[in-house]
């Protein structure tokens, strides 16, 4: 048989169902394939020199700019902070993850009481001031005694 006719010939019907059952299972599982590829993703790819050579890293744009604050504060380039935390990430780590973790545990050690109580933290609204923090506040619900 020649190859073009073997993709213009239908396949069998190996499942049981009808022909426009299986059909409809194809146009959704098309579909579904469909909506998953222009699902755009969160996540902003950039590239970063480390150790002199060229990579991608695919973050969040709140930790991008995470990382910026945190290397104007230090006054390092990003690709200089990148390089450092490449050097001291577990090899078992991807260099994204160790970015997170750092970025985290930088934030993390500046955090003090002051702080914490200067943004309204301890009052049983962890999200005040994050980007998860809501628009406006639903009333608290009244105390029953």
């Amino acid at each position: 048989m020649h190859s073009d006719q073997a993709l213009a010939d239908p396949a069998p019907d190996v499942t049981g169902k009808p022909d426009d059952t299986r059909d409809m299972d194809y146009q959704a599982a098309a579909q579904s394939r469909l909506d998953a590829a222009l699902k755009q993703s969160t996540l902003v790819s950039r590239n970063v020199t480390i150790a002199g050579h060229r990579t991608s890293c695919r973050l969040e744009p709140f930790m991008w700019d995470s990382l910026h604050d945190i290397c104007n504060r230090e006054r390092l380039s990003i690709h200089s902070l990148c390089t450092r935390i490449n050097e001291r990430k577990d090899a078992n780590t991807s260099l994204t993850a160790a970015i997170r973790v750092f970025a985290l545990a930088y934030f993390r050690a500046a955090a003090t009481e002051e702080g914490h109580h200067r943004v309204s933290h301890g009052q049983g609204d962890p999200f005040v001031q994050t980007p998860f923090a809501p628009t406006s506040f639903p009333p608290a619900p009244a105390n029953e005694e």
